[in-house]
């Protein structure tokens, strides 16, 4: 039954998005899914309950052998930054049990979604000793997401926030880029990006984590350095919610959906390699 129903949908639908159909192929699908709901549950949701259990059990489990093989020599192994190579690594490993990340797509303090972790890996975190795991397969990837999320309590404790809304991209036009150029300077991101960009600004060298080590801001006209992508919804979702325990502050409180597109059409402008 069940894979009558998942094959019918797959046939409606297209990465996710609805494709229109007839009433009639709708009625079709929907009859095997009200036979469903309509069978007997109690036995049926314990075993699914028991088979989601297990099956997150043994994520978790593989993602611990994965993380002990790969990662535990900078995060250590209780997932608080203190590996044996840490104390060589600049800037230092980041603290998972606190549950703050530096890319995320909700609202800044918030966890990262599951999605987020997953990006994270697979791009790893340019300017950092980071490097993004594609060696690894998409499973694997998602096991080590299901174990680092066992460091903090926060992801058991907390509602996941929802995730940010882009709204519709503003195309780079020369006044958007000029809007964008005056924000750079009112926000006052030049102290630390410096007046181009390049990450020299006159605060640059004095600049901390939230666990008190010292930190640099990235050379925004160079692409790679943008952590987290440089496409233009990764730089608005940079600015609009900050880059998690740096001083890289959120600014969606502080700018409009519009103001946050000229900025980062403006950032896209300085972009030169």
């Amino acid at each position: 039954m069940g894979d009558r129903l998942r094959d019918c949908f797959r046939r409606e639908f297209d990465r996710g998005e609805f494709v229109k159909v007839s009433s009639m192929k709708l009625r079709i699908c929907l009859i095997p899914l009200a036979i469903l709901f309509l069978w007997p549950q109690v036995g049926v949701q314990a075993q699914a309950s028991v088979t989601i259990s297990m099956a997150n059990r043994e994520s978790v489990g593989a993602g611990k052998r994965l993380y002990r093989r790969k990662c535990v020599y900078c995060h250590g192994t209780n997932g608080n930054g203190d590996g044996s190579v840490a104390r060589y690594v600049f800037p230092k490993p980041r603290d998972f049990t606190q549950g703050v990340f530096k890319i995320r797509s909700t609202p800044t303090g918030g966890l990262p979604t599951d999605n987020d972790l997953f990006q994270t890996l697979n791009r790893g975190l340019p300017g950092t000793t980071m490097p993004g795991w594609l060696n690894l397969s998409d499973k694997q990837r998602w096991q080590l997401v299901a174990y680092i999320k066992t460091f903090s309590p926060r992801f058991q404790e907390e509602d996941l926030p929802e995730p940010i809304r882009f709204g519709t991209p503003k195309l780079p036009y020369p006044e958007s880029v000029m809007n964008g150029r005056r924000l750079f300077v009112e926000a006052e991101c030049w102290k630390c990006h410096g007046t181009l960009g390049r990450g020299d600004g006159p605060s640059s060298h004095t600049l901390i984590d939230d666990w008190g080590y010292p930190i640099v801001p990235a050379d925004l006209t160079v692409s790679r350095n943008w952590r987290g992508g440089n496409r233009a919804q990764d730089i608005f979702r940079s600015i609009a919610v900050g880059i998690g325990g740096t001083s890289m502050p959120g600014w969606m409180d502080a700018l409009s959906e519009d103001q946050i597109w000229d900025l980062t059409n403006y950032l896209l402008s300085i972009i030169r390699g």
